[in-house]
């Protein structure tokens, strides 16, 4: 009974260990991701390999955004890709994705992810579990490009 208890921890062992950690899974996504984009591949639309990457809901929710109509009697607009942050990626981006910095918070791992060589765009990916795997739930980019009081 012993012998078996301890090839199961062994074997569990071995399975977790091939589960990438969210910074690990972060990189992976956003270099995969940026990559797709620099093809002229929308992820979101196009295919499920970001099912491995992203949660269910938020696939879901994005993926409603490309419904014929959303949006047309709102004045949310999206001027950037959601998970980039930005409207156009530069050259130098597939090439160096790098975590950069990493928190926890009570909702979700946060994993500051840079772009390009000198790191000049920053994005912070909120990583959750999700059927064992870690995903991204969420995207906010660490620096703002206009104040809040234009708005008003």
């Amino acid at each position: 009974m012993k012998k078996i208890l301890f090839l199961l921890c062994i074997l569990s062992a071995a399975v977790s260990a091939k589960q990438p950690g969210p910074v690990d899974q972060a990189v992976a996504f956003n270099k995969w991701y940026v990559g797709q984009i620099a093809k002229d591949i929308y992820p979101i639309k196009d295919g499920r390999e970001i099912e491995k990457y992203v949660t269910a809901s938020t696939i879901k929710k994005l993926r409603h955004t490309q419904d014929p109509g959303y949006g047309e009697e709102s004045d949310l607009f999206y001027d950037a890709d959601l998970f980039l942050k930005a409207q156009d990626i530069r050259d130098d981006w597939p090439a160096n994705v790098t975590a950069i910095a990493v928190d926890t918070d009570p909702v979700c791992v946060n994993v500051y992810i840079a772009f390009g060589k000198k790191q000049d765009h920053v994005v912070i990916d909120c990583l959750v579990k999700e059927n064992g795997a870690w995903k991204v739930q969420s995207v906010t980019a660490a620096q703002y490009t206009r104040n809040v009081a234009d708005d008003r």
